[in-house]
């Protein structure tokens, strides 16, 4: 397996080698400041919270994949130092942040979620990005975008709301260190108040510091800020209005900063405004245009829905002329992005792969010629093991603790199993299990996973993580990963799809964004579980249905395994039939329906 050291810059390459087929379509340049290490190393989050982990690298993904952005434009940042951030926090709030209970507590997580180390990286290259941001803009006298960043929640003395130190008036503050002295603007554009940003700048005692903001929260009065409450769930139009009256208050700025929230979408999970997608790019349309010919430093800020990542495209094609591009509503960044990794893997192999091997006959006893046990007649633990790498699992696993990680495939009475192992606190873990078969489908075959455990034993249950049905130890967070993954296997052996039985509601609930049952009349139920219970987390609604607590039509409701489908060539299915058990069915907690009328 490659060295960790080298990992980045592979990635970095096959970024560069995906987009440079689609560049150079017609666009501004936009210097861009990413880093795989932005995603944070805490699945927890997704599975208690419900919070998307992958936002920025979907950005980025789909960015260099259409050619929004080209690949020399970005540039990967450095940690910002502890010298830049002593200037901004106290050195006893910067001693805490070497207990996990401190970030464990800004990110609403539990301790044993915390992989100290590189949770920090991820935070201080933000950080850094930020600040090598603000230097392309004022080099340019033009916009420079993070990818992440905007933690404007963070104070001198404290952290929370998921915002360790405060990017913003870092930078500023490491900017003044170095001389510079002009006005500095904060457009704060996230649905919260920028309580820590204001609290940084007036410790700072900066008086050529002006912070805007329109928030959809009520945190009470912040002095020193220029703040506009909206209503709850206020509309595009109200928005943008608000959004004019802000701007014309702004001072001239020599750099400003904009926190593009991606949080103001409605239904966001912790926002309380109500913009649609279109309205958002309208707000980056408009600040973009108020500041033509300033510096300007863009950052992501909040977003916790699902769109979110589409919200930060937006604003990066806002800055690159390409303001009026939509972005396909079923366009799914991980899938995209593996099918390019699959496309450079076939590149690298020989090009006498096609000819038939002893090895690929003795696949179908599931071992090479030497005895070695091969997953679909083809793939060696070793070979598994470069793919795992090649698509970013590896890392991934590396960054929640985990070390000397391993491959293992062996042969067993319903497939072929898979295991990933790795090291920590002493000893050897299991943390993926799988268990693959080629299955007979229609006119061909689909891989069919009998078996897959994704398996963090580092991590701990908890209140903010209840255990789900089927769970001996928490999940890695990589379920998306594996399935993109599969599917490309499948393809690549020419099988029809990926196929499974969900044993729980939570691992169909996951799976609905590319699979649906066989049966129309299952799929229909299914989709109307999902909307009756959709006020309820995942968790809470997979328990509840355990428990025998949840009805259909007036009747205790028995969860139905069968199987699921994703085929490789999509399959819309029978949509009328679908649509008929879906409107027929009605589900219910207890005898108390939460199902939630459409918004018009």
């Amino acid at each position: 397996m490659p060295p960790a050291a080298s990992r980045p810059a592979a990635l970095a390459h096959a970024l560069r080698r995906g987009a440079a087929r689609l560049w150079p379509r017609a666009r501004v340049p936009l210097p861009v400041l990413y880093d795989e290490a932005y995603r944070l190393p805490l699945n927890g989050l997704e599975s208690s919270i419900g919070i998307e982990l992958r936002t920025v690298d979907f950005t980025a993904w789909y960015l260099l994949e259409t050619g929004a952005v080209a690949p020399p434009d970005v540039h990967r940042p450095e940690p910002i130092s502890w010298e830049a951030v002593a200037r901004v926090h106290t050195e006893g709030y910067l001693e805490s942040l070497g207990r996990p209970e401190t970030l464990a507590r800004i990110y609403a997580v539990e301790p044993s979620d915390v992989v100290r180390g590189e949770l920090l990286k991820s935070v201080r290259l933000a950080c850094g990005g930020t600040l090598a941001a603000a230097r392309h803009a004022l080099a340019r006298k033009g916009p420079a975008l993070n990818l992440a960043g905007g933690f404007h929640h963070a104070a001198p003395a404290r952290g929370g709301g998921f915002c360790v130190l405060n990017d913003v008036a870092v930078a500023v503050a490491a900017l003044r260190a170095e001389g510079f002295e002009g006005q500095v603007a904060v457009l704060d554009l996230d649905a919260h108040p920028p309580d820590g940003t204001v609290e940084c700048f007036a410790a700072l005692g900066d008086a050529r510091a002006w912070v805007g903001s329109l928030s959809g929260s009520d945190w009470g009065a912040l002095p020193g800020a220029d703040e506009t409450r909206l209503p709850e769930r206020c509309d595009d139009a109200t928005y943008l209005r608000a959004l004019a009256g802000l701007l014309s208050r702004m001072p001239r700025p020599a750099l400003a900063f904009v926190l593009a929230g991606g949080d103001v979408l409605a239904d966001d999970r912790f926002g309380r405004l109500g913009l649609s997608l279109d309205g958002a790019r309208q707000r980056d349309l408009q600040v973009a245009a108020a500041l033509a010919g300033v510096p300007s430093v863009w950052l992501p800020g909040g977003g916790y829905h699902a769109d979110a990542w589409r919200v930060l495209a937006g604003t990066a094609l806002a800055l690159t002329g390409r303001g009026r591009e939509r972005i396909r509503r079923r366009f799914d960044p991980l899938s995209a992005r593996y099918q390019h990794l699959a496309r450079l893997l076939r590149q690298e192999q020989p090009k006498d792969e096609v000819l038939i091997t002893q090895a690929e006959l003795d696949g179908t006893l599931g071992l090479d010629s030497g005895g070695e046990p091969l997953l679909l007649g083809r793939y060696s633990a070793q070979g598994l093991e470069y793919i795992l790498y090649r698509y970013g699992l590896l890392t991934q696993v590396e960054r929640l603790g985990y070390g000397r990680l391993r491959v293992e495939v062996g042969g067993t009475g319903t497939g072929t199993r898979v295991q990933l192992l790795g090291w920590a606190e002493g000893r050897e873990h299991l943390l993926i299990d799988c268990v693959l078969e080629r299955r007979p489908f229609a006119q061909g075959e689909v891989l069919f996973v009998n078996w897959l455990s994704l398996r963090h034993p580092r991590a701990h249950f908890s209140p903010v993580r209840p255990q789900l049905p089927g769970q001996e130890v928490p999940g890695l967070g990589l379920a998306r990963e594996m399935d993109a993954m599969l599917a490309v296997l499948a393809e690549r052996q020419g099988l029809l799809g990926v196929a499974f039985r969900p044993m729980w509601v939570h691992l169909a609930a996951l799976a609905r964004r590319r699979y649906r049952f066989l049966d129309p009349e299952r799929q229909g139920r299914f989709e109307a579980l999902c909307r009756d219970l959709a006020a309820l987390p995942l968790a809470e609604a997979t328990r509840l249905v355990a428990e025998g607590r949840v009805h259909l039509d007036g009747q205790p409701y028995t969860w139905e395994p069968s199987d699921l489908v994703a085929l490789t060539q999509a399959d819309v299915g029978d949509r009328e039939a679908i649509a008929e058990a879906r409107e027929r069915a009605r589900f219910t907690v207890d005898g108390h329906s939460l199902h939630v009328q459409p918004r018009s």
